[in-house]
Order: C-alpha cells, then structure tokens, then sequence
C-alpha cells in the first residue's frame, strides 16, 4: 500500500534534513533537496507546463523541496502548505478523526486549486482501503467532491528559473571582495515582473480628502489600467476584478472635472467588459466539463457492456488507444497520440525522461501517467510513466 502524507511531522522534518545540494562531482542534485523561490506571485502547477492549471502562488524566499526535474526546466516540489486534492465522495468512508478509508481501486485523486474548482488533473490513483485525510471535517453528500491531504506521489511544479538552492532570504548575498575591501555587501535588486506573475507590485488606494492634481488623477487612472493589461493577460481562470472595479469606481467619485469622470468610466466599462468575458468563459467550461463527464460514463458503461474481465479494472488508464506520432511544425508540441477506432484523438501523449514510444506506435496501448488539458488543442495530454499493451500482454 502506497504511504500518504499522514506521516509522522517526525519523518517530514528527517526527509527535509535529508535534503543535499548538488554534487561538485557531478553538478547535479540529489533529490530530494532543498530551494528558495526568486521571486513573489510566481504560479504553482498542476503538471510541468504552462498548459497545466495553476493551484496556488508563492512567496519570495518560500522552501520548497524538489524530487523531480522534468522536460522545460519544470521542478516538481513536494505540495506546499495549504494544498488540496480532490476524492469523490463515493468512495470514502469516514472513521472518525477526520480520516477517511477509500472503498474501492484505482480511485482518481484530482489535483486542487485555490483559483477555480478546476480539477481535471490525475497523478496518482487511490488503493482501497487506503487512509486518507478530509480537510473539510467532514464528508459531503454523495455525488460530491471531498477535499483531502494530497496523497504520497503527488506532486506540484514550479519553473526552475525561479529556485535558487542558495538564495539570500535576507535581501543580501555576500560579496568576498566587499568583505575584503571592508565595504559592506550590497543588497540583491528586486526581481521585476515576469510572465508567471499574477499582479504588479501592490497598489495603494487613495484615502486622502484633499483633491488630486490632474497629473496625480491621469497617473492613478493609467497605473489601474496598466494592472488590468497585466492581470488579462492571465488565465481567465485568476481573473479577480473586485478590486480594480472598487478603485475605478473610487476615481470616479474623486473626478473634478467632466473628462477625469469620462476617463475612469471608460476604464470601468473595460473592466466590466472582461468580467463579462470570465462570466462566459466560466460558464463554457461548466459545460465542457458537463460534457467530458456525460461522455466518461458512457464509455464506462459500453466497457462494463462488453468487456469479460473485472469492470473495477476499466477505468485504470489515463488514455487508452491506438498511438500514432504526430507531425507538427510547432516547437514542444506532443509528438504522439492516441486515437479511436475512428481515428479521432482521444489525448495527447508525450513520454517521461527515458522512455521511447517508437516500439508502441500503431498499436492498442493503455497510458498511465501524469493527465493535463491543453486549451489549444482542446484535448487531454499524458505524460507518460507507464504503459500497458492492451490485449497482447503487459509490458513495462
């Protein structure tokens, strides 16, 4: 049985102590070591990509503990405090303390995020009768989701440009030759913004009674719509405009004249436009996942309909089809796969470090491994850690 996250706080603090920096001999890491984050506001991912879903956002000088180095430069870290997973409630059964017992196998465990209820990535598969912790307390009603520790094996990732084994968490990094020269070391600049951030440095309303030049006013007005440009250029899934709404519509009431108010109810039209915008992209992915779900029952019930083995072992895979390389003029796209006895891709699939697919092209395969979605193709992707012939044997 598969260890979860209920360990002891006793073996966490020894696995922390564990932790090496890298090798001189060989100028790579053992894992798993220790690394500070660079900067603020960087996103947390649900698999080693930009296409994988954020679940939450660090802090500059944050810890973390990388385990794995992934294609990209993607690190995939250990779930930082406050992370989530999400189990169905029909296969849990409380015990009391705030524990849960799985009931059956092969359970999806779903990688949480604090941005959206989005919970389309599967690493790891549940054991019955394996323990699990509910963070909620308790557990809600059948046919509902159950927020649970992350189990053992699951991971989050971070982009390695942002980790530093030796970051100086108190803004200064030692300088030899200033300590020999007896001039003090020089504090490290601030990082500037990058694409993994979410806002600008934090912005501070105006509190004051008397009135604002209209240099000052102009200023305010461009420094919110500057944030606005920023913050669409995220994900629609963290798009938050309550605030900027509130500044804008405190701009308007400090507006002297007839073109300041002009100006800031342009600028809160902008940003009523956009939250339309996230209203219909929420409610478009309401329904895709409406969708997905109706389709997952009905394959499971044409496999419960025709298959001869155990009906638990149906839905084990993260893909399963007949692999096929794909030819794209894109850099980094998928190079393979699967699709359908009609020809239609079922999901992408891109292998783990080591691993060749060229021995399985054109055939039925099952793929286990680390499950995303890529919003440009509008399907899934796999990155593959395991792979089973369907039908002609299992092979590893």
């Amino acid at each position: 049985m598969r260890r979860t996250f209920l360990l002891p706080l006793a073996l966490c603090g020894f696995a922390t102590m564990l932790a090496l920096q890298p090798s001189p001999a060989r100028g790579e890491p053992t894992f798993p070591y220790r690394a500070y984050v660079t900067a603020d506001d960087v996103y947390i991912r649900s698999g080693p990509g930009k296409s994988y879903y954020p679940t939450d956002k660090t802090k500059s000088g944050q810890l973390v503990e990388v385990y794995r180095h992934d294609p990209g430069g993607w690190c995939a870290i250990r779930p930082p405090e406050g992370s989530f997973t999400w189990v169905s409630t029909r296969f849990l059964e409380p015990t009391g303390d705030g524990l849960a017992r799985v009931t059956s196998t092969s359970v999806a465990a779903r990688v949480g995020s604090r941005f959206s209820e989005i919970r389309d990535v599967v690493q790891v598969r549940l054991h019955q009768d394996e323990m699990v912790e509910l963070l909620d307390g308790r557990q809600r009603s059948e046919n509902a989701w159950a927020r649970i520790a992350p189990p053992s094996g699951e991971f989050r990732w971070i982009h390695s440009k942002y980790l530093d084994p030796e970051y100086p968490v108190d803004g200064i990094r030692k300088n030899t030759e200033d300590a020999a020269d007896g001039q003090p070391p020089e504090p490290v600049p601030t990082t500037a913004w990058n694409a993994e951030k979410q806002t600008p440095p934090e912005r501070h309303r105006s509190t004051e009674p008397h009135r604002l030049s209209p240099e000052e006013y102009q200023k305010r007005l461009d420094g919110l719509d500057l944030e606005l440009s920023v913050m669409v250029a995220e994900e629609p899934t963290v798009w938050h405009f309550d605030e900027l709404a509130l500044d804008a519509e405190h701009l308007i009431a400090q507006a002297e004249t007839a073109l300041e108010r002009g100006r800031a109810r342009m600028l809160l039209s902008k940003i009523e436009r956009f939250e339309n915008i996230k209203q219909r992209y929420d409610t478009v992915e309401g329904v895709i996942a409406d969708v997905q779900r109706r389709d997952r029952r009905l394959t499971a019930l044409a496999d419960r309909r025709d298959s001869t083995g155990d009906p638990a072992s149906l839905d084990r895979f993260d893909g399963r089809g007949r692999l096929t390389r794909v030819v794209s003029p894109k850099p980094g796209s998928p190079r393979y796969a699967l699709v359908d006895a009609s020809g239609r891709v079922t999901c992408y699939v891109t292998p783990s470090p080591g691993m060749s697919l060229r021995h399985y092209e054109q055939r039925v395969i099952g793929v286990s491994g680390t499950r995303g979605y890529m919003p440009e193709q509008k399907a899934y992707h796999v990155l593959a850690e395991h792979i089973d012939l369907l039908g002609e044997g299992r092979l590893r």
